[in-house]
């Protein structure tokens, strides 16, 4: 089969786009053949070896997938030939990736991909919605009525955070940094924008939610607690997602007097258990169409390595969505 993959870590030039043997699937284990593939920014930490994850090479690449059943192993009960799939969670902890014509993955972290769910549209939106699930859903515990503020959010996990969010019946205000992406969040159900370059965050803010907002997500590289604790209502959640290297001052007394949760979380040491309960979540999600993806670019999987340079380059509006 064909796939992309590294044999040392490094720049996106370590890709290489060639022939592999066919996976072998054991008794618990389904034969996919791959639809689309997309590339998360996780993918590109370990490829470069910034996440440390002791991939056994030759290593297939990639995070998600979209496809269609073709095989099973004799012990599998949850999967049949023919069914459509996808998956969030290879290419990590001892298992190869998706970028590849077919992959083999245990029917445990395998999921059914609901009828209504379009394959190239849902592969560009699971790995922020997954994050957007733990982070409402399992960290926050968002509920209909309160308010949201999304710091970061015309990105792909903000925008994420935005719809699902919103069909939790909260309000939502996002960040924003040009007219087509605050248009875009518009249309996706944004109470407010922000567009942080020329107006006062805070100030909106506070405008937005007078008594402080409910669930403060941070999706930006520079997380600043002292913003965010200034920013939300008493028993205010705070999230923070991303800024590794980066160090901020909390503010204690403001914090605890605030009554104040403060999550910072990763999947990648969630049992198959957990990861089945986001899935769920997830597909509920996905059957009631309530989660849409901004596709930025349609390669081949022989472009792996250019959707890496793509990807890490950034300015890219919207996910690269490859096909086989």
């Amino acid at each position: 089969m064909k796939a992309a993959f590294i044999e040392k870590l490094g720049p996106p030039s370590v890709i290489q786009y060639g022939d592999l043997p066919m996976p072998e699937i054991a008794p618990q284990d389904v034969l996919v053949k791959v639809t689309a593939v997309t590339v998360d920014q996780v993918d590109t930490l370990i490829r470069s070896g910034s996440f440390e994850t002791h991939p056994k090479f030759p290593f297939i690449i990639g995070r998600d997938m979209t496809g269609q059943v073709v095989e099973t192993g004799r012990n599998v009960s949850r999967f049949q030939v023919g069914q459509w799939v996808w998956c969030n969670n290879q290419g990590y902890a001892g298992r190869q990736g998706t970028f590849s014509e077919y992959c083999a993955i245990h029917e445990d972290l395998l999921y059914p991909l609901p009828a209504e769910a379009d394959p190239f549209e849902t592969v560009a939106v699971l790995h922020s919605a997954l994050t957007a699930v733990l982070g409402l859903q399992f960290k926050a515990g968002l509920r209909s009525g309160e308010t949201v503020f999304v710091n970061g959010g015309d990105g792909n996990v903000g925008t994420a955070v935005l719809q699902i969010a919103n069909k939790l019946g909260a309000k939502v205000a996002v960040t924003s940094a040009t007219e087509e992406k605050a248009e875009w969040c518009k249309a996706l159900g944004a109470d407010a924008v922000i567009n942080y370059k020329t107006e006062d965050v805070a100030e909106a803010v506070r405008k937005f939610a007078p008594n402080g907002v409910n669930v403060y997500w941070d999706a930006t590289r520079k997380f600043d607690a002292r913003r965010a604790v200034e920013a939300v209502a008493q028993r205010g959640r705070i999230i923070f997602i991303t800024g590794a290297g980066h160090e901020t001052a909390l503010p204690v007394q403001s914090f605890f007097l605030r009554n104040c949760t403060l999550f910072g979380f990763t999947v990648t040491d969630a049992t198959n258990q957990e990861l089945a309960t986001y899935a769920s979540n997830i597909n509920h999600w996905l059957a009631s169409k309530s989660l849409r993806a901004k596709i930025a670019r349609w390669l081949s999987l022989a472009d792996a390595a250019e959707a890496h340079r793509l990807s890490e380059s950034g300015g890219l509006f919207g996910k690269i969505v490859l096909q086989p």
